[in-house]
């Protein structure tokens, strides 16, 4: 029974490293607004794709590594957190896949096409 305890623990180490922040996959840029003209505007700009790995983006070729990506709560939101050093660029969760920067004026989503 000795055994018990370390094989425990080992087996919890290997559950935690394996959890992910939920939002890997391949996601497709949108741009959009609430004012009806500007919106036009964000439409006619160029969409392209991108891939949220666990600790990293790539996007048109370029690959950008964070020390963490996770999700925050706050309130009743969830917030996609891509964290290197004090840095921190912030996406809120607008469903399970799909996540959005900006405000109704401006706003850049990110849909999970795979």
């Amino acid at each position: 029974m000795t055994w018990l305890k370390p094989a425990t623990m080992l087996l919890l180490m290997a559950m935690l490293s394996a959890c992910g922040h939920g939002f890997e996959g391949e996601y497709e840029t949108k741009a959009g607004s609430s004012i009806e003209l500007m919106d036009v505007f964000a439409e006619v700009a160029s969409s392209h794709k991108i891939v949220i790995g666990p600790n990293y983006i790539d996007s048109e070729g370029s690959r950008t590594e964070f020390e963490d990506i996770f999700v925050r709560k706050s309130g009743s939101d969830r917030y996609l957190i891509f964290k290197n050093g004090t840095e921190e660029d912030i996406w809120k969760i607008v469903d399970q896949d799909t996540l959005m920067k900006g405000s109704d004026l401006m706003s850049l989503k990110l849909v999970r096409i795979k």
